[in-house]
């Protein structure tokens, strides 16, 4: 089954661990749709998709946006992606002029283009960090994001597996489904739920076997499927002592947690998941609300 991941590219050549990520973790490539995403401050938009240019009504310098020699950044993924066999009629750039804020561009394209994940590298993911530190629009971008963001900010290449994080929560399903889906043929990698029992008298199996179902119901085979419990009251330690231990590729989560202050705890995850996205080395971070 196709899937389409919306890619917000910066212009810092160094931070591109999103494409990367993608590049080192599927091997099914021919069914994945990549749009780069980068927005700029020049007077042009461009759409490689529609194969239009639009010069806005706005300042700054004059750049022709065909040439992505100039953006030295959305080059150089192209080209990475290409040299790691993606088919160059699945790669789509996207080049806009900031409209109003570029966390709102991307959350505007995100749900725009019903992509299947939005992937933020380093400084992808600072940049909402940063705007949605000040931003009057937190209350907004809340309700508005209800895709899968992927957090690659100190990933390592070549790492394999999932960790699925599961609990008794909705986002936690979401989770797990998307994990199926995006898993279905990736036939390399396997999957750990894992699930801390903090004692509150909530049933483990049950909530395993409803993420195992989650899993099967979107084509993941049993036999790539592996339960784990581990009994503590200290849940982000338990969940990076794991990852590292396992050294997945990816730590996958659902928001989860009450509604507390804080602008990434009430936009975005819960505070157990702010934890382990603060600590967490080499995986990548997978959330869902």
């Amino acid at each position: 089954m196709e899937k389409h991941f919306l890619v917000a590219v910066g212009d810092d050549l160094s931070s591109l661990h999103g494409i990367r990520f993608v590049a080192s973790f599927f091997s099914q490539r021919k069914d994945l749709k990549l749009t780069l995403f980068n927005v700029t401050p020049s007077p042009y938009s461009y759409d490689s998709d529609k194969k239009v240019h639009t010069r806005l009504k706005t300042s700054g310098t004059v750049i022709d946006p065909d040439k992505l020699e100039g953006y030295p950044s959305l080059h150089e993924s192209q080209k990475l992606l290409l040299s790691h066999g993606f088919l160059p009629q699945n790669i789509s750039i996207k080049l806009f002029s900031k409209r109003t804020s570029t966390v709102k561009d991307i959350v505007h394209e995100g749900r725009k283009g019903q992509y299947d994940a939005v992937i933020l590298g380093r400084r992808g993911y600072n940049i909402f960090e940063q705007a949605l530190a000040t931003s009057v629009s937190r209350e907004i971008l809340d309700q508005e994001i209800d895709f899968p963001i992927w957090i690659c900010r100190r990933t390592e290449e070549g790492r394999k597996n999932v960790l699925l994080c599961v609990d008794e929560t909705e986002p936690s399903l979401r989770i797990a489904d998307h994990v199926g889906f995006i898993l279905q043929n990736e036939k390399d990698h396997r999957v750990t739920l894992f699930y801390v029992d903090e004692g509150g008298g909530k049933k483990a199996e049950s909530i395993m076997e409803e993420a195992l179902r989650r899993l099967t119901d979107n084509g993941v085979e049993e036999d790539r499927i592996q339960s784990k419990v581990i009994w503590t009251q200290d849940v982000p330690k338990a969940l990076l002592s794991e990852a590292e231990h396992g050294a997945y590729a990816v730590v996958a989560m659902g928001r989860g947690g009450s509604h507390q202050s804080g602008f990434l705890r009430k936009w975005l995850i819960g505070s157990r998941s702010l934890k382990v996205m603060e600590v967490l080395e080499g995986s990548v971070l997978w959330l869902s609300k």
